[in-house]
């Protein structure tokens, strides 16, 4: 049975006469009458008893009757669901952030969005940039909130949008030997333990990089973890070194750790939305990329302070 047979069948039903039917949905009777027959004939039973006063449904046409209902139902249902879900209304966003979001941008994002559409659903997944990408690149994350690599075309599969603009800093506990010392060269680090995540992430490669340039061999973890907040609290157990987003460290405002002064460790970083090259966001994404972009500009996040 096909989607005009399910208005023929519910038209005669409810206005009991096959000509009453056939005017409201705009065909002749014959023609009614007809595909009333066929869809009989398809059946091998008797729909409707034809009566002095019309038609009535028989116990298989009343049996029709119920699926043809649920049928249209549903039809109007998911109608509703597509045209929530073209506008953004409705669905589920899953996105991937790094630990620099977490703090100042997503929380109020999150919440502006959740106000305009709260049938949206929204999964954020936690990590490093490199494992974050390789679940974008798999189709389980819609997007990414993460740095923006220093060549952008050595990954041509990624689509790159930057929000923010700082720079990575050396970190250390406030009862660091180095935290009164000022202008710290590079080389004064090779003396201390470091908590790094693993080797992939773009921090660490950035990181490399700067010793590399300086002619000095890139630190070694004493520690390699990806958890954050862990990194943060071996800081305090030892003389150890970390890597982290200036502005990161800013938003944490945690007493206990504090950036040194490296100038030569300083190294720009930009940092955005990441989404799959050819592939379109779904409408909901597409609004919640949008609330934070909003969100990361400086005005925004310090009116939220």
């Amino acid at each position: 049975m096909d989607i005009r047979s399910v208005d023929y069948v519910l038209a005669v039903a409810d206005h009991g006469s096959l000509r009453a039917a056939a005017a409201a949905i705009g065909i002749t009777q014959p023609a009614l009458t007809k595909a009333i027959r066929r869809m009989e004939d398809e059946t091998g039973v008797r729909l409707f008893d034809r009566t002095a006063r019309g038609v009535r449904p028989t116990i298989y046409g009343e049996a029709m009757l119920r699926h043809a209902r649920n049928l249209r139902a549903s039809l109007r249902a998911s109608r509703a669901e597509i045209a929530a879900l073209r506008a953004g209304a409705a669905g589920s966003v899953h996105i991937g952030a790094g630990p620099s979001w977490e703090r100042a941008v997503l929380p109020h994002a999150i919440a502006a969005f959740r106000a305009e559409r709260p049938k949206v659903r929204i999964h954020v997944l936690g990590g490093t940039d490199d494992v974050l990408k390789a679940r974008l690149r798999e189709g389980a994350l819609d997007f990414v909130l993460a740095a923006t690599p220093d060549s952008p075309a050595l990954e041509p599969d990624l689509e790159w949008q930057t929000l923010q603009t700082d720079s990575y800093c050396v970190i250390a506990a406030r009862e660091h030997p180095l935290v009164r010392r000022r202008s710290i060269r590079l080389a004064a680090l090779a003396a201390y333990p470091w908590i790094l995540p693993g080797p992939h992430s773009l921090m660490v490669q950035r990181l490399h990089g700067l010793f590399r340039a300086q002619g000095l061999p890139a630190p070694e973890p004493a520690i390699q973890t990806d958890i954050v907040r862990l990194r943060h609290q071996l800081l305090g157990t030892g003389p150890y070194l970390s890597f982290a987003a200036a502005g990161y460290v800013r938003e944490l405002r945690d007493r206990r750790i504090t950036q040194l002064d490296v100038p030569e460790a300083l190294n720009p970083r930009a940092a955005g939305v990441i989404t799959r090259r050819g592939m379109e966001p779904s409408p909901a994404a597409v609004k919640l990329i949008a609330t934070i972009a909003a969100a990361a500009r400086p005005d925004q996040r310090g009116s939220k302070r």
